[in-house]
């Protein structure tokens, strides 16, 4: 009985067994078409998004590189991630349209359900300024690259157009191939030699467009040559320079009567010119048409340009608005020394040095003086601070000779007079950067002697409450033979010197010679 009964619980296991096999193997492909039929509609929806994102990634290029050239033009830099931006960005813009528009519909009958579309399109818009925000913190975000030329773009758009020539045509080879293929009249050998063609065409077209590009965003003709614009700020200070080797320098950035002349005048002129960081900022003194541009460049750093290096007088001379500009400068991460007299930035064959203020014949390699506390009093020179504490720049390059003397009178130009003809008795000042916007307090007889200057360049702001510059100063430049020229007159000014001898002045709207 005990040997019958493991024999029946034996096959009863050995029944259920293969009656488990038989349901399994009965089951076994049903499932497998069932996981089939998701796994090709998983992959049919991959490859669907994947081609929407193609599609979106190549509509994007295609747009940026239509409009590059009128983005450089008005705006002077290319945000580099736009096109992946505006992968999800454009899509939801559209959202944010209808939902917009529904809400102020529905605002007449449904106030509720109008504040939860316009919650909606609050949420949207957060969205957008969030992904903005994130990517400007990525690493090359804001590529500067300046006002291309007509010529540049008229180049760039020729060889555009070339290029979406040649893809047509690379195009019209594959539907023709396409065609052949679905007749039956296509040879091996011959759609192998013309998918090797239509690959180089390819690439070609991508090489005719990278030279394209490269041809839009160099600028040419600027190595090798010093160039510096005194810039139309109204009334006030601002002059920029390029070094023969590529360096960038701001003297002053101020106005009294525009507004805002940092985000508008400065941060838009050094982006026209390609500037993505000023190398040095240099600041005669602390007078607010001098120094409130800068102050605005220091705080817009993120999105503006960003300051290498604050140059400021020794701190003998400092005032409170030159204290705080210190103090702002190194709260926004901008290194700040101090400058004097005999002390230079060099730049090739290229030298900007301190005449005054600071001990005379002080010599220097550099000019990373030890920063103190600030002490407002009067100077070891014998000037107090303030205007005739301005610091006083000459530049030279090859035989070229610039004068920029911020606000000097009184006693520190009488003092400046002597240095000038204590240590440039033999120079030839080719241009004066006329202190005061013209005042008759500055440029006095006994200095414009010692400096006769070739061309007088006077920065005043049109029918200035000041009468700047006074009629005076005009006289006294004319009698020394100076070449006068004004922003008031011409706008902003512009001196070329190529090699060290060769000089161009001019007005820089117009580029005419002089």
């Amino acid at each position: 009985m005990q040997a019958s009964y493991n024999g029946n619980v034996l096959d009863g296991k050995l029944a259920r067994t293969m009656s488990a096999r038989k349901v399994h193997a009965q089951s076994s492909p049903k499932q497998n078409t069932e996981d089939s039929i998701l796994s090709v509609y998983l992959l049919g929806a991959w490859k669907h998004v994947w081609k929407m994102i193609l599609q979106g990634l190549t509509a994007g290029i295609g747009i940026n590189l239509v409009i590059l050239p009128i983005l450089l033009y008005y705006f002077f830099e290319f945000p580099l991630y736009s096109f992946v931006l505006n992968l999800f960005v454009i899509p939801l813009m559209s959202v944010l349209l209808f939902l917009g528009m529904a809400g102020s519909l529905l605002a007449l009958w449904f106030v509720p359900v109008s504040a939860l579309l316009f919650r909606i399109c609050g949420k949207i818009l957060w969205i957008y300024k969030m992904s903005c925000e994130t990517a400007l913190q990525l690493p090359g975000a804001r590529i500067v690259i300046g006002r291309p030329d007509m010529w540049q773009i008229g180049v760039y758009y020729g060889i555009l157009f070339l290029g979406l020539i040649l893809l047509r045509y690379v195009l019209f080879l594959k539907e023709r191939e396409e065609n052949e293929t679905k007749a039956g009249g296509n040879i091996g050998v011959r759609k192998s030699a013309r998918v090797d063609a239509s690959g180089r065409k390819r690439w070609f077209v991508l090489f005719l467009w990278a030279v394209g590009i490269m041809i839009l965003t160099v600028r040419f003709g600027e190595s090798g040559k010093l160039t510096t614009i005194v810039l139309d700020v109204g009334q006030g200070d601002g002059i920029f320079m390029k070094g023969p080797e590529g360096g960038t320098y701001l003297v002053d950035g101020g106005s009294s009567d525009v507004k805002k002349v940092g985000q508008y005048r400065l941060e838009s002129f050094l982006k026209s010119q390609g500037v993505r960081t000023l190398d040095y900022v240099l600041i005669s003194h602390g007078d607010s048409d001098h120094i409130n541009g800068v102050e605005e460049l220091i705080e817009r750093q993120e999105i503006g340009v960003e300051i290498g290096t604050l140059v400021l007088p020794v701190q003998e001379v400092w005032d409170e608005a030159l204290a705080g500009l210190a103090e702002k400068a190194k709260a926004y991460g901008v290194r700040v020394v101090v400058m004097e007299s005999g002390q230079s930035v060099r730049e090739g064959n290229m030298e900007i040095t301190c005449i005054q203020p600071g001990n005379p014949g002080t010599e220097a390699e550099n000019m990373e003086s030890e920063i103190r506390e600030p002490e407002v009093r009067a100077a070891e020179g014998g000037y107090e601070s303030g205007n005739a504490a301005s610091m006083v720049l000459a530049v030279k390059f090859g035989e070229f000779d610039m004068l920029l003397t911020g606000d000097v009178e009184g006693r520190g130009e009488e003092q400046l007079t002597e240095q000038l003809e204590e240590q440039y008795r033999g120079c030839t000042w080719e241009v004066l950067k006329v202190a005061h916007h013209g005042s008759k307090n500055s440029s006095s007889e006994e200095f414009l002697r010692q400096v006769r200057p070739a061309y007088a360049f006077i920065s005043a702001g049109r029918e200035n409450r000041y009468g700047h510059p006074h009629q005076e100063t005009i006289v006294r430049l004319a009698d020394v033979g100076s070449k006068i020229c004004s922003t008031q007159e011409n706008g902003a000014l512009i001196v070329e010197v190529e090699g060290g001898d060769t000089m161009r002045v001019g007005s820089y709207c117009s580029r005419s010679e002089q």
